[in-house]
């Protein structure tokens, strides 16, 4: 590859991952990752969970902000923002803090690590900060809107504040159609850019099924759900969907739910309800280097999303791209942006959201039927190597930041 010369991006984020297992917005590492392979130089700004600070992680450079006390600070990560304030309406107090504190951060990074180029991940804050940076430092900025912005943020102030990022990004991308939809439905600014996030198709289709296969009975089927556990995720469908299977079906079908989130003792709860508890294990967070064994293991990956009460719905569903690249059959929903990456009967299979029985008929037609299963899974990965791939992706973002930064620093208005 011939590289450019060196630009410096600097990420604007409200969650980037803390460690090496941790699997917080983690494919925000992976592009950051790839463009640094070709190049750039990547900085990351991104709370901080306990201790603030810089570090140096392999190529990247990430800087974390305090914006509460340690011990309280609690808006960030778990289940991501909207779902931490909706689960404890105290958190709102820090608000503001996390807001000040992002934007002061903000400048002295810009001014000390002399930044070429600002991406902001989320409409807000980081867009909306993003945009008081360009103006004030004289940076260019690309908005990424990657799904829950989208869809959570109604009504006119809200939607008025997500057109005012875009309108003033100087480019701004999506992952799907579904998700630009939802910031502007009118499509009246035509700049928006559809780069969906990738993922490591290497590490994914490595996996290797055989110990964790040990752990089911010689003809046990394995439906496999890996997410964060809260509303938008339609885990709740999913158990009453298992349920729903044919008597005997249901008993030589384990499920496993990998993630963790603020759900999860209901989710308990409810499989005990329906006298699933010898038939489901919840294995917690599992970090991304595992979680190829899980994909390779499993029969079929359901991935049941809904739209959550907030409005809250998926952008796109990287999982499932996982899932395309671990070669395990997917199932999922018609909702958000994920018909943008299942093709119906082609790469997976789709079912309406909120209809457990809908669900439960499909989970009986793929597990009974291996033919086609093996035939959604050789298209989808076929798919997934085409369409999906890290290179290509931090390629595509490569080339919408290169022309933006080498513009004039006094003129970088937004596009109309």
């Amino acid at each position: 590859m011939n590289q450019q010369p060196g630009l410096k991006v600097l990420f604007l984020t409200s969650s980037y991952p803390r460690s090496p297992e941790d699997t917080a917005s983690v494919f925000l590492r992976y592009l950051a990752e790839q463009l640094a392979d070709r190049g750039l130089e990547i900085h990351v700004l991104a709370p901080a969970d306990t201790t603030s600070g810089t570090t140096f992680e392999d190529k990247i450079t990430v800087h974390r902000f305090q914006y509460f006390p340690s011990r309280l600070q609690k808006l960030a990560y778990g289940s991501g923002i909207m779902p931490n304030l909706q689960r404890s309406p105290w958190l709102w107090l820090q608000v503001p803090f996390f807001v000040l504190a992002m934007a002061y951060s903000l400048l002295r990074v810009i001014g000390r690590e002399q930044i070429d180029l600002l991406h902001a991940h989320w409409i807000l804050p980081q867009g909306l900060l993003g945009v008081a940076a360009k103006y004030l430092r004289h940076v260019p900025l690309v908005t990424t809107v990657h799904g829950a912005d989208a869809f959570t943020l109604r009504g006119g102030l809200a939607g008025a504040l997500k057109r005012f990022v875009v309108m003033h990004s100087d480019a701004w991308t999506t992952n799907t159609p579904a998700t630009s939809r939802a910031v502007d439905p009118a499509e009246i600014t035509p700049h928006v850019q559809v780069i969906p996030m990738g993922v490591d198709i290497e590490l994914f289709a490595g996996g290797d099924p055989a110990d964790l296969r040990q752990q089911l009975p010689g003809r046990e089927f394995l439906l496999l759900f890996v997410g964060r556990l809260v509303d938008k995720k339609g885990c709740r469908d999913l158990l009453e969907a298992l349920s729903l299977l044919p008597p005997a079906l249901r008993d030589r079908t384990t499920l496993w739910i990998v993630g963790d989130g603020d759900q999860r003792s209901l989710l308990e709860q409810i499989t005990k309800d329906l006298g699933l508890a010898q038939k489901v294990r919840f294995w917690g967070a599992i970090s991304n280097q595992r979680l190829p064994e899980f994909y390779a293991a499993a029969d079929l990956f359901v991935a049941p999303s809904i739209e959550a009460a907030s409005g809250d719905s998926e952008g796109q569903g990287v999982v499932i791209l996982e899932a395309f690249a671990g070669r395990a059959c997917v199932l999922t929903t018609r909702v958000g942006g994920i018909d943008a990456v299942v093709r119906d009967n082609v790469t997976g299979a789709l079912v309406p959201p909120n209809q457990p029985r809908d669900l439960a008929l499909a989970m009986e037609k793929l597990l009974n039927d291996p033919d086609l299963r093996v035939r959604l899974v050789e298209n989808a990965f076929r798919e997934v190597k085409e369409h999906y791939d890290w290179k290509r992706i931090a390629g595509e973002f490569e080339s919408l930041y290169r022309p933006l930064a080498s513009q004039p620093r006094r003129h970088s208005n937004p596009q109309y």
